[in-house]
């Protein structure tokens, strides 16, 4: 080994080190915050829905939806054009007070 070789072993030793410890401190801080982050979600899981009422209408979870009970309340609105169909649907859904309110 050359002279001037020496004094750069401990030097890479050192830095290699360091690199190692630094890695470490990266690991250890990513396992707290997934920590955190699992906590923090488990909390949010298990709370009760904050909003009563917030579940669909009944009508909306039905099998072919609020459309097809629609449609199938008065039969001659299946014969109707598409445009009225949805016209007719949109105030029919407004009644039933299906719709979101803007407020």
């Amino acid at each position: 080994m050359p002279a001037d070789a020496t004094p750069m072993m401990p030097m890479l030793i050192y830095t290699a080190l360091g690199l190692l410890v630094l890695l470490l401190l990266l690991t250890w801080w990513l396992c707290v915050r997934l920590g955190r982050i699992e906590k923090s979600l488990a909390e949010f899981s298990s709370r009760p829905d904050p909003v009563p009422g917030s579940q669909p209408p009944a009508i909306e979870t039905q099998p072919g939806g609020a459309f097809e009970t629609f449609l199938a309340e008065d039969p001659q609105r299946r014969k109707l054009p598409k445009g009225e169909q949805f016209a007719a649907y949109r105030r029919w859904r407004q009644e039933k007070g299906l719709n979101w309110s803007n407020s």
